[in-house]
Parts: structure tokens; sequence; C-alpha cells
């Protein structure tokens, strides 16, 4: 595939997440450049360079079911303006809950944007548990002896320029337990307390919707 006819396009604010990882991954089997969703400035003129490209590859964190909300806004923006013409589109979306079905929402929105304005829809994959590698390499992940293989043979399917099945990401991931998953939620919690204060935010503080009614 030639390198100037794939869009590596990362839909995360953070430059060194796990879903530019996942994207660095593809870069070094297909070529391209990652490229970041701007997050102010009007969109037009990046929903124009997506049509440039042959393939489309976008991958982003799954925030409340879904990508968030700058890239909806982008792939409203490029509806409107249309001009699409078969161009291979291929979706990767992590969360941080080990379910796929709380991320899979992500994908079917995009799958419903290629319908919708003529790019053929190759398939996508769910990371489950994508925030605990915090950037980190895939060979981290807990379930890491199934889920590599299963996003190599991914990678090599958006190489191929062929389509990529459900089954390949459900296969891979095993929903953990009862026990694991309450263990998996408080680990969670701690990296969300950890990262407000990072921020200079205090985790106890009233909710600031109350603050402004009381």
């Amino acid at each position: 595939m030639n390198k100037y006819n794939i869009m590596l396009l990362c839909a995360s604010p953070r430059r060194k997440g796990t879903s530019a990882m996942l994207l660095e991954r593809v870069r070094n089997l297909t070529g391209g450049d990652v490229v970041f969703l701007p997050q102010k400035d009007s969109l037009e003129e990046f929903a124009m360079t997506m049509k440039q490209a042959e393939t489309i590859v976008i991958s982003g964190p799954c925030y409340i079911n879904t990508y968030p909300a700058r890239l909806i806004e982008l792939l409203e923006t490029a509806s409107r303006s249309g001009g699409f013409s078969g161009q291979k589109l291929y979706g990767i979306i992590n969360g941080g809950m080990p379910y796929i079905h709380t991320h899979r929402h992500g994908l079917t929105t995009l799958q419903l944007f290629a319908e919708q304005n003529h790019l053929s829809w190759q398939g996508g994959f769910v990371l489950g548990g994508g925030a605990m590698l915090d950037g980190k390499p895939l060979e981290n992940h807990m379930s890491r002896k199934k889920v590599v293989p299963a996003f190599n043979q991914f990678i090599r399917h958006i190489a191929e320029g062929s389509s990529s099945l459900d089954s390949l990401y459900e296969q891979a991931q095993t929903p953990p337990g009862r026990f694991v998953t309450r263990i998996f939620s408080k680990f969670l919690t701690s990296m969300v307390l950890k990262n407000l204060k990072k921020h200079g935010h205090d985790p106890n503080a009233p909710n600031w919707y109350l603050r402004q009614q009381g």
C-alpha cells in the first residue's frame, strides 16, 4: 500500500495515549503518518483531507458509549460537504472497561457514516481495557496472548485492503468475572483520581453544577 494513500486519524486529544499507540502499530506495517484531529477551529479543511486518502483508519477512545464528540463533529462536517467515492474505512475504539459491548457503538457510528456517504466499511477492532495501557505497548494488555495476534491480523487486513470480521476481536477477549470486574473498577477509579489531581482538580470538591445551584 502506498503510504500517501492511507490516512491514520487519531481522534484522541492525547498524543501519547492508547489510541495513538495502536495507530503507530498500524503505521509500522502500512506506512503513512498519524494525524491528530484538531481540537479547535473549523473542521472543513480537515474533512477535505479525508477525501484525498484511499484508505482511512480512525482510532479513538470510547468516552460515553462512542467516540469523542469532536470526531462526531468531523463526521457531520464531512457528511455535509460530500465528495467521498468508495474510500475504505476502518475503525479502532478502545475503552476503560473490559467489555466489548460497551464500546462497540463507536464502530456502528463509523459504519453508518460509511454507508450514508459512499465509503466502503471494512470493519473495526474493539479493545476493552485500553485505558489500563495508558499508551504503553499492546503486549502489556491483560489478554495479550490473544489480543496481540488478533490486532496484528487486523493490521494485515488494512494492509491488504480486505474486510475484517467482528469475530476477530470478539474471540480474543473474554469478559472477566465479577471479582475481577470489581478490582478493575477500583483500579480505573484510582487512575481517574490520580489524573484529576495531576491537573490541579480536587476530586472531593462539590460538583460544579451543584455549586451553581447553591
